[in-house]
């Protein structure tokens, strides 16, 4: 059987290796003796991983996939008002009120810009506990449908009606929720949209 030429330098390795590893003589005549040998690297077509454009075995990665996330389990930071408390306790809002942060119990979360806000919605009562600390938003019907960060700022889009009771609850509304997303979301800043609309524009609307 003749091997199929390729190129003349690597037949010439080939038969190289051939003379001295498996001890080939010449017959008579001088012509050479064929002798069986195994298939060289020349010949043989790899089966192993498959390799990108550029001929390099791309890397096997471990890590989930960017738009996964693993759930979390922390205390979820909330905002309520300290009413006349003259921003003693937290930033001062409104009229004379404070904004105070509080924690929940430890949840389990995804997203902690959706679960910090749920937890503020949920809440429909007036007072939180025997705190003295007062839910502007308890009167209103909202709830959480996206989120999202761009640089320091952070959007939240809310759907359902908002209630106000005058002048003095309607900063204390959009306080609560401002810094209750900001907190989230590690921002500075915060933009809340009810049916797509700034919240301060649906306040003044009514």
């Amino acid at each position: 059987m003749r091997t199929q030429r390729t190129s003349p330098a690597p037949l010439a390795l080939v038969l190289a290796v051939l003379m001295l590893a498996a001890g080939c003589s010449q017959g008579p005549g001088g012509e050479m003796a064929e002798s069986p040998a195994p298939p060289t690297s020349a010949s043989t077509e790899t089966s192993a991983s498959p390799t990108s454009p550029g001929g390099s075995t791309p890397a096997q990665s471990t890590e989930p996939a960017a738009s996964s996330a693993e759930p979390t389990t922390a205390a979820l930071t909330l905002f309520y008002v300290a009413v006349g408390d003259e921003g003693k306790s937290g930033p001062q809002i409104g009229c004379g009120d404070s904004l105070v942060a509080t924690e929940t119990r430890p949840e389990e979360f995804t997203n902690q810009i959706e679960a910090s806000i749920d937890a503020l919605l949920d809440g429909d009562e007036e007072m939180l506990g025997e705190s003295g600390l007062r839910n502007a938003l308890a009167g209103s019907d909202l709830d959480y449908v996206s989120s999202a960060v761009d640089g320091d700022v952070v959007t939240v889009e809310l759907s359902g009606t908002v209630s106000s009771g005058g002048t003095c609850d309607d900063p204390r509304i959009i306080g609560q929720l401002e810094y209750t997303a900001m907190t989230a979301a590690g921002t500075g800043e915060a933009r809340i949209l009810v049916g797509g609309k700034e919240l301060e524009e649906v306040l003044s609307a009514k």
